[in-house]
């Protein structure tokens, strides 16, 4: 029997909500003047410096905006959040913990899942109360607060076997008195949910150097170069552009105007925004590799013309940003910076009031308007003329004031003018208020601090926030992992994703056979639908929709199996898409019918009216045109034939214009390719799906149902992408099933059959692999592998290696090599390198599987 031992921290947050900031620098000491860190601080917690990362325990609550701290981690204006330190929850003897394990499983492909657990109790002792705070009683003040999962470890005899989330869910009584709190435990990737909520793209801290001037010479500059993380690609969204003898032209003969297209942004952009809002570190395995650094976003949030720009031209803007202490356009000048400010309660809590101070000409007209962050929502929305001072007061409710929600205060502050105009002086005075009793009589101000605006001209600026498609955030990410069939999990605080047959490559084996209770078992089918349909939800401009109609095919999309005339057992399932599909075109002239080199996209419908659809996704080529593309400015004066403008793609196309084989295409099934007019790299469903779906539809296939008392050292140490050996048959893990008391464990796996990649490559899995690659060396555009070598033809049949770069075959070495330099890589780029053993048998070439490691170039 194990040892088991259950800890939590108890619950406690300051502040409840987000994070706070220091508002002075003081050493060993945490100050904020905002904070009141007598109520619930304990000596022993632990505070968190969220800007670098960095931890210390709290030795004395000094005052109420004062901590002394066991290190010196802070300077004014750094972010903080305090956790009370891992507690030990008391246990009944009894008590079994069943933890289910599983990432990838056969019942639902399209989902990541996380370890779970089944509910289980924990006795209502003197010290297991004291840490939910008497739940059960609703009269105490601060109790345990069950909205929110509390950080949570499982130990096992000593050691460290899962972190995750704890949820409360109920307590029960027993002659009206706690007996038991009913709790359940979940994996670490649950957080995500929790710290992303339901924020809208919008949310996310883009940084201020990817908003640009709105004025023709930028935008043609980023029409013809994809340098930089934003451009503009040639699709239009409220002209039907066509190619003839008299140029690139719409159908009412206007020439293409710079108001016509919209921007574009790296994906990679989006990820990083991501980490650096919500203070997570996502891994760079996938991420940051050549395939997802070059997919955009086009940044289309409403139908027709740019939100902030009307046929012709656009409004003059000056935004700031009230949040952090880092917001860019914001200045503070004096008195305590009090941000970042949380705001709850409602009789009883806490709100902050923002003076405005705006001086203008008496004539000058502007509007004023204050969006919450999260959603756009608009909370202000004033249209003025000259000199402003006014109050708004933000509370949880809409109570004597604007209400903004409960949580960290987070605004966009817009002032909006038809022309250019320049403020003599913006300024911002933040009070924050406690309010004292439930009557709302007693207001009492906390800290104040006046900020000004550190431009006053407004400006035709676009701002990737206000231009990034309606998308939540949670959604954005859930549909990139069914798009590359990624899964999450954490190591070392790190947040891994990657491809599930990259997942898979990265697992090692475990020989369970004499574990395994052989007295009985069971196997099941693993097929459990009909087939498995890929697909985009979203199809509204009217190429794709004429094309299908004619056609009657699902562009884009993929079947498996690919024939619906199969009558095999199961119904339907779908894998699909919140992103929008698009079919582009390589125009003809339409007067020689000679093939021009210009491919573009219209975001139109069958009428040719502009139209929305979701967000859609793209790859981007410069591309070099000798045809009559001209690009006319605002006033209507058109410009030379460019050399060059940015194509809109299905597949990523590299500098040298040659697609590879191993190239991603953003489609699910194969397509001919619109520009090429042939098939081109390689699909979604073949890249990331294919060697999955086939070994569960595969005629051998099977579910193995087993119970086993693992020992300790594989139920501490196994991974989900390690393979289980019982009498001599490896199997994958579906999922895992352990009682932590007992130790038994329900193990649900799979059969292994060779991949059909695989095998169409020469690899077999019973062929073993190097034991180790490392990456000993990197440089700005090289990568140093090392491995240990066969030596001379052997008994094992080694006679050599071959090097692959990103699925890509490199060179064949000799099986006395153990190392290698590529060269000639791209910096700052995550590549996937892999050396597949080359073994000759009987005259015949085979391969083992692939060793894969993952390396940046500095």
């Amino acid at each position: 029997m194990q040892i088991l031992e259950l800890y939590i921290r108890d619950g406690i947050k300051y502040p409840e909500f987000g994070t706070s900031a220091a508002t002075s620098t003081s050493t060993n000491n945490l100050v904020d003047a905002t904070a009141d860190f007598t109520s619930g601080v304990k000596v022993g917690y632990i505070v968190f410096n969220k800007t670098d990362g960095t931890s210390a325990k709290v030795t004395a609550v000094t005052n109420a905006t004062t901590l002394a701290l066991s290190a010196d981690i802070f300077a004014s204006g750094e972010l903080y959040q305090i956790k009370s330190d891992f507690v030990r929850l008391d246990m009944f003897n009894d008590e079994s913990v069943t933890i289910t394990d599983t990432i990838k499983n056969t019942k639902d492909i399209s989902k990541v899942f996380t370890p779970f657990s089944q509910q289980f109790n924990v006795p209502a002792s003197k010290h297991n109360s004291k840490l939910f705070r008497h739940y059960e009683d609703n009269d105490v003040v601060n109790s345990f607060d069950a909205r929110f999962r509390v950080d949570a470890l499982i130990k096992l005899n000593g050691t460290d076997y899962k972190k995750g989330r704890l949820r409360l869910n109920s307590v029960t009584m027993k002659d009206n008195k706690a007996h038991a709190y009913k709790l359940v435990f979940f994996g670490e990737t649950i957080e995500l949910k929790d710290i992303l909520g339901e924020d809208d793209l919008s949310r996310l801290e883009f940084p201020s150097s990817l908003n640009f001037a709105y004025d023709y010479a930028t935008i043609k500059s980023k029409f013809i170069s994809t340098a930089g993380d934003v451009c503009f690609p040639l699709i239009t969204h409220s002209k039907n552009m066509r190619f003839s003898n008299a140029g690139y032209k719409s159908t009412a003969g206007d020439f293409l105007n710079q108001f016509d297209i919209k921007p574009a942004l790296k994906l990679r952009a989006i990820i990083e925004a991501i980490e650096t809002t919500y203070d997570i570190d996502l891994s760079n395995d996938f991420f940051n590799s050549t395939d997802f650094r070059n997919i955009y976003m086009w940044l289309h949030r409403e139908s027709g013309f740019m939100s902030n720009a009307d046929e012709g031209g656009g409004l003059q803007t000056l935004e700031a940003r009230f949040h952090l202490p880092t917001d860019a356009n914001l200045d503070f000048d004096s008195g305590t910076d009090v941000r970042p400010v949380n705001i709850y309660g409602h009789t009883l809590g806490r709100r902050l009031k923002l003076n405005f101070t705006i001086t203008a000409g008496g004539s000058d007209e502007y509007n004023l308007t204050i969006l919450r962050s999260s959603d756009n929502a608009i909370l202000v929305n004033e249209d003025l003329t000259g000199s402003l001072n006014e109050d708004f007061i933000f509370t949880t409710y809409n109570v004597f004031g604007i209400a903004y929600g409960q949580g960290v205060f987070d605004v966009k502050i817009l002032l909006t003018t038809e022309s250019t105009l320049t403020f003599s002086e913006v300024q911002i005075t933040a009070t924050v208020q406690e309010l004292g009793n439930q009557f709302m009589l007693d207001v009492d101000d906390v800290a104040s601090g006046v900020y000004t605006l550190s431009a006053l001209a407004t400006s035709n600026q676009v701002i990737i926030s206000r231009q990034i498609p309606k998308m939540k955030v949670i959604d954005f990410l859930t549909n990139i992992f069914k798009m590359f069939n990624l899964v999450a999990y954490k190591e070392n605080d790190q947040i891994q994703a990657l491809p599930f047959n990259d997942f898979n490559a990265q697992g090692t084996s475990y020989d369970i056979t004499k574990y395994v209770d052989v007295s009985k078992s069971t196997i099941e089918k693993v097929l459990k639908y009909k087939n498995v349909k890929f697909g985009f939800k979203s199809k509204q401009s009217f190429l794709i929709q004429s094309q299908e109609d004619i056609l009657g095919n699902d562009f884009a999309g993929e079947s498996y199996p690919a024939s619906n005339d199969n009558e095999w057992d199961g119904g339907e399932f779908k894998v699909e898409l919140d992103f929008e599909k698009m079919l582009y075109e390589r125009l003809s002239n339409s007067n020689t019918g000679a093939l021009s080199t210009i491919g573009q996209g219209a975001m139109l419908d069958k009428d040719f009216n502009a139209t929305i659809g979701a967000p859609l996704l793209l790859y981007i080529k410069t591309q070099a045109t000798t045809d009559s593309l001209k690009l006319q400015d605002g006033s209507g004066t058109v410009g030379n034939d460019l050399p060059n403008y940015n194509r809109p793609s299905q597949i990523f196309v590299p500098s040298s214009g040659t697609v590879a084989a191993a190239s991603s295409s953003l489609n699910f099934g194969i397509e001919i390719d619109e520009f090429f007019r042939d098939v081109k790299g390689i699909n979604l469903f073949s890249k990331y799906y294919a060697d999955y779906l086939l070994s569960i539809y595969d005629r051998q296939g099977r579910i193995k149902k087993v119970e086993a008392f693992l020992p300790l050292h594989i139920l501490l140490n196994y991974n989900l992408n390690d393979k289980f050996i019982i009498g001599n048959k490896s199997y994958r893990i579906n999922s895992i099933k352990s009682n932590l008391l007992t130790n038994k464990s329900s193990l649900e796996l799979y059969t292994l059959s060779e991949s059909a990649t695989g095998v169409s490559s020469s690899q077999f899995s019973i062929l073993p692999r190097l034991a180790a690659l490392n990456v000993t060396a990197t440089s700005s555009s090289s990568v140093t592998l090392s491995w240990t070598p066969a030596g001379a033809l052997n008994t094992d049949n080694v006679t050599g290696y071959d090097v692959y770069k990103d699925d890509t075959f490199v060179e064949t070495l000799g099986n006395d090599i153990g190392g290698r330099t590529l060269t000639g890589l791209d910096s700052g780029i995550t590549f996937k390198l892999a050396i597949r053993t080359r073994y000759t048998i009987s005259s015949t070439v085979v391969f083992s599987e692939d060793k894969i490691v993952f390396a940046t170039t500095d």
